[in-house]
């Protein structure tokens, strides 16, 4: 389905969009591939069902008119393989964002199914070209979660892979030969972030604005699934569970993480699925919700919220009106009636026929603190500024750091900065370091809060933006 954002609502313009015949698909990612400023879409198909996954993937162009095209084939992007979870993000800084797509190596009745995962180069004039191997990223496993992310602040961005029964994967982006000029080395054991073997959703993010990106990664164990609610129940209770549990990794700054999920209150049994990041309280600290569940019926488990205390640890907040107990699968944070805080939107629903729910959008009421919406435009760089990093200097010596990504591996986000300042927040000014000139960051000072602006590459003088805000009551 595609709906568009309307004065009073959703108008669902699928059949408009030339899209009504499209099926399946289990995730979205999204991205201006070709740089016409139109936001692309791909979609995921085949995930879980082993040999039966053997699935294309497609990419719908965006036409500029409210129309797409499926260009798959002609992109060169057409493969059969069980697909869930990819990510744009342009690893040699020519200014076209590429694609990592992540497959599902099984074995079914002994077999090792041969699934690689696939690295598509943007060759700049619409199509691409898979060069995983030549890379150095050859990853045969079964991958739930993907994410891009310059974890070495070196302006080269790196990607963690997190999979189901095996290691997960963090690719270091090196200088190389070849087509790309770039070499990719797995140094997950060596920067301590191959756990847990039971994984799904991943993403960076800088969860202590520090300057660093840091790494989720949620467990979710298999060898527990027709335990789920009596494992949620044994974690509510204070009681003993058997499940595989999140990490999170803080960012130490020489290239290796340490483990404080302990420490910061996330020791939980999440079986998080879908799930996704964001600033809900305006605070300038990012939170998460994510969506839980398993096929079992009677996986019954409630998707939960946390709560990031300023960098000091989170609060679970689930009881505030996010406990559905309906399965969560693609989650997104974004603020859809433009009144300066995100909203979230998730696809509920299980994977039996029959274990299906309403899809759920979670209207933030508006938390009283400032904030500050960046729509950043690329020049030199990639149109949609995918990995360009913001550091938003307050009054006080504060700082606010984020990245340009959709956030989370299964959900896909706004784009645009939506970034909360707190109280009475002053903002001296704000800094872009684009893709590929990440020495060179490109200062706005004079920036006024609580707006929605346009910040151009190469341009000094910021857009302000008038959007009205919606009401849907």
């Amino acid at each position: 389905k595609f709906f568009i954002n309307s004065t009073d609502g959703f108008v669902d313009q699928t059949a408009r969009a030339g899209i009504q015949n499209l099926k399946g698909g289990l995730n979205t990612a999204h991205a201006d591939y070709n740089n016409d400023g139109y936001i692309d879409i791909y979609i995921l198909r085949g995930g879980w069902l082993g040999k039966g996954g053997n699935h294309p993937n497609s990419l719908l162009r965006n036409n500029g008119n409210g129309t797409f095209t499926d260009v798959t084939k002609a992109a060169g992007l057409l493969s059969f393989k069980p697909t869930q979870t990819a990510a744009w993000g342009d690893f040699n800084n020519d200014g076209w964002v590429d694609l990592f797509v992540g497959a599902e190596a099984t074995k079914v009745g002994g077999e090792l199914l041969n699934n690689p995962c696939e690295l598509w180069l943007n060759k700049g004039d619409g199509s691409f070209e898979e060069v995983a191997s030549q890379t150095g990223i050859q990853v045969n496993a079964f991958v739930k979660g993907c994410s891009w992310g310059d974890f070495n602040n070196d302006g080269w961005i790196d990607l963690y892979i997190s999979s189901l029964n095996s290691a997960n994967f963090l690719y270091v982006n090196q200088p190389g030969s070849g087509k790309t000029g770039r070499i990719f080395k797995n140094i997950a054991q060596a920067a301590g972030v191959s756990e847990p073997q039971q994984s799904f959703p991943a993403w960076f993010w800088d969860f202590n604005n520090d300057g660093w990106q840091d790494i989720f990664v949620s467990g979710y164990d298999l060898r527990q699934l027709n335990a789920v609610g009596a494992e949620a129940g044994a974690e509510y209770s204070k009681k003993a569970t058997q499940g595989e549990r999140p990490r999170l990794y803080k960012n130490n700054g020489d290239g290796t993480f340490s483990d404080v999920a302990t420490s910061q209150g996330l020791d939980r049994m999440m079986y998080s699925m879908g799930a996704n990041f964001g600033d809900l309280d305006n605070d300038g600290y990012l939170d998460f919700y994510v969506g839980t569940g398993a096929p079992d019926y009677r996986s019954v488990v409630p998707n939960r919220m946390f709560r990031n205390k300023a960098g000091q640890g989170f609060e679970e907040v689930t009881m505030s009106g996010f406990g559905h107990i309906q399965k969560g699968h693609g989650v997104a944070f974004g603020d859809l009636d433009n009144d300066g805080d995100q909203d979230i939107y998730a696809v509920m629903g299980g994977a039996f026929e029959g274990d299906v729910a309403q899809n759920v959008l979670f209207e933030n009421p508006h938390q009283g603190q400032d904030w500050i919406t960046l729509q950043l435009v690329g020049t030199d760089c990639n149109r949609s500024a995918i990995g360009a990093k913001v550091e938003v200097q307050l009054s006080g010596g504060r700082k606010i750091y984020r990245t340009v990504s959709t956030g989370g591996s299964f959900g896909a986000s706004s784009l645009q900065l939506e970034i909360g300042l707190g109280t009475d927040a002053t903002i001296e000014q704000v800094l872009v370091y684009w893709p590929g000139k990440f020495d060179q960051p490109q200062a706005f000072p004079g920036i006024e809060k609580n707006r929605l602006l346009q910040l151009t590459q190469g341009q000094s003088i910021p857009k302000y933006q008038n959007r009205p805000r919606l009401s849907w009551h």
